[in-house]
């Protein structure tokens, strides 16, 4: 299994972002572009789900949800991460889900 794509929504400093990702990705830029920003996105999964993790101790490690929130959200604040992914069999998962 792998995640094969990724949505973030006022996250950190990307007002939006929406990523196919391939077996194997590269994630170059300039300074201070978003790189270090992008790959949190999936510690912060990675954080979700361990072991005396959860949500809140996850947020609350990147310095409360204000931290997290791109700056430039003001009409739309809320903030996403929307993952896919696939196994080899084609079979596809998304969390969260799409309404």
């Amino acid at each position: 299994m792998r995640i094969t794509h990724l949505v973030l929504k006022n996250w950190r400093n990307f007002f939006a972002a929406d990523v196919e990702m391939q077996e194997r990705n590269f994630l170059v830029g300039p300074n201070a572009s978003g790189k270090s920003n992008f790959l949190d996105a999936f510690r912060f999964l990675r954080d979700l789900v361990s072991v005396g993790g959860g949500f809140e101790s996850a947020v609350q490690s990147r310095g409360g949800i204000s931290r997290i929130r791109c700056l430039a959200a003001r009409r739309q604040s809320h903030v996403v991460i929307q993952v896919t992914v696939s196994d080899s069999d084609s079979d596809t998962w998304m969390y969260p889900g799409s309404a």
